[in-house]
């Protein structure tokens, strides 16, 4: 791993998990710098965040997962190094293990400068499982990508991966368009298997389709 950068920047987006954040921090930290983005919430995510040894950047009011995202994603690619940083983006409700953060640092090790985990969605509603399938095949064949699991939102960058980036989304749509950029910028990608300990509802069948009909948008210049 140490020839492969010289830091690992984590961006941790949350909103009022304060009852997880803590947890998800202490385990992050083990393997990089932790950075985690309030997304302007009304409990004490910032503070249990702060508390677990995170730098902590506070949205004054609530905007969105995507725009956490690309403010923790900006702040990362400020004060990292081209073509040396990793920068990795988890989720802070308990639904990741930043102890597979090693995993995608392998592959990244390996020539990649994109990995996706992979979940296991077995105690998944069927619902989910079946809009996850439909919306992965259909983010694929609009973007030219072969990734498993489109709205994983476990990822891990080369910092030059990320340069070429044209990130704009506000909320969920955020998945689908960090996808669109990749098949757009030609990276080269690979999916990891990771566990999912706790079912998080997360993206609904609506969401789903925003994120569709953002992707139709953005691809066709709508």
């Amino acid at each position: 791993m140490e020839g492969v950068c010289e830091m690992i920047f984590i961006v941790i987006p949350a909103y009022n998990e304060e009852a997880s954040v803590e947890a998800v921090v202490r385990k992050a930290k083990k393997h990089g710098k932790v950075v985690v983005v309030d997304d302007g919430s009304s409990d004490k995510t910032a503070e249990r965040a702060r508390k677990a040894g995170a730098r902590v950047i506070r949205h004054k009011r609530n905007m969105g997962l995507g725009s956490s995202l690309r403010t923790g994603l900006n702040e990362a690619m400020r004060t990292s190094k081209k073509d040396s940083d990793i920068i990795i983006t988890l989720d802070g409700d308990g639904q990741h293990n930043p102890d597979e953060i090693p995993k995608f640092v392998d592959l990244l090790d390996k020539g990649y400068d994109f990995v996706l985990g992979k979940r296991e969605l077995f105690n998944y509603p069927v619902r989910k499982k079946l809009g996850n399938f439909i919306l992965t095949k259909i983010t694929n064949v609009m973007t030219r990508t072969y990734l498993i699991d489109t709205e994983s939102g476990f990822r891990a960058f080369r910092r030059i991966a990320l340069e070429g980036m044209r990130l704009k989304a506000k909320r969920y749509e955020i998945a689908v368009e960090i996808i669109k950029e990749i098949g757009r910028n030609h990276i080269r990608t690979a999916n990891v298997p990771i566990s999912s300990p706790r079912y998080v509802k997360g993206v609904s069948v609506i969401d789903g389709i925003k994120n569709l009909l953002y992707l139709f948008k953005v691809v066709f210049d709508l």
